[in-house]
């Protein structure tokens, strides 16, 4: 594919890098264009966003390094050398949204807001975004498919790809736009939801929930797809399915219930 979009001397454009900023650039234009709907004055909404989106990105590194340590060297030293030098590649969402969701609601609540209904309001955004970085890892070349013979496939041959060099030249899974295409929907879902729950149709907290659910049923089944290094397996599980199964029972769970309780009242 193309993981740099133009180089200019010694700089260098990345598509991950650009692709992810559109999608941050994208979720943010709508946030702030639902901020009014949802009664939040856009001013505190800076603040969420600011603190959310600093942690996502700090969590999601982490999480990353905490995965692959052992593979980026062999002492300290170049292991945190890789670390930096690929500080553009390597994020795992599962960590962003962890960390991310943890500044939000501390930053809500120091914020005196309703946190539930700014997470309502957050959640197609985030959705939305992380469509952008899908396509993103697609030009890079990162978060691959598997070899597959089907005539869906993509190929990448450009040595600069982060793709497994065993798989230069060879028919992949084009998983990442599966899972781009996966996230679309969902945002076009929850911007539906989110209409109901501002028009009062919905409590607090169902478009989040709803969304937990939806992501990790698309990320778990994408895993199948997937190519690249997984991590330790479990129970023939990636790390990341162990995780989408958790979230999507949890998440499931939680949307009935808030749902049930608030059709009865």
């Amino acid at each position: 594919m193309h993981p740099i979009i133009f180089q200019l001397g010694s700089f260098k454009l990345p598509a991950y890098g650009l692709l992810v900023a559109c999608g941050y650039l994208a979720g943010i234009f709508y946030i702030f264009r639902r901020a009014a709907a949802s009664g939040i004055n856009k001013e505190a909404l800076s603040d969420l966003i600011f603190y959310t989106v600093l942690s996502g990105m700090l969590g999601a590194k982490l999480f990353y390094a905490a995965t692959y340590w052992e593979d980026f060297g062999a002492d300290f030293l170049s292991r945190a050398a890789y670390l930096l030098k690929s500080f553009q590649y390597g994020f795992v969402f599962y960590g962003g949204l962890i960390f991310g969701s943890a500044a939000f609601f501390i930053t809500a609540r120091r914020g005196k807001l309703n946190a539930l209904r700014a997470a309502d309001l957050f959640a197609p955004a985030l959705a939305l975004g992380h469509a952008f970085g899908r396509v993103g890892c697609f030009l890079a070349g990162c978060c691959h498919g598997s070899p597959t013979a089907c005539p869906v496939s993509v190929t990448f041959t450009n040595p600069a790809a982060e793709v497994n060099p065993l798989y230069l030249g060879v028919p992949l899974n084009p998983v990442q736009l599966y899972e781009a295409a996966g996230n679309l929907a969902i945002f076009f879902l929850l911007s539906a939801a989110l209409r109901r729950a501002l028009g009062g149709k919905l409590p607090a907290g169902a478009v989040t929930a709803l969304y937990a659910a939806l992501y990790s049923a698309l990320r778990f089944f994408a895993e199948f797809l997937r190519g690249d290094d997984r991590g330790a397996s479990r129970l023939g599980l990636s790390p990341a399915q162990l995780i989408s199964a958790a979230v999507f029972v949890a998440a499931a769970t939680v949307f009935l219930r808030i749902k049930s309780k608030y059709e009865k009242n």
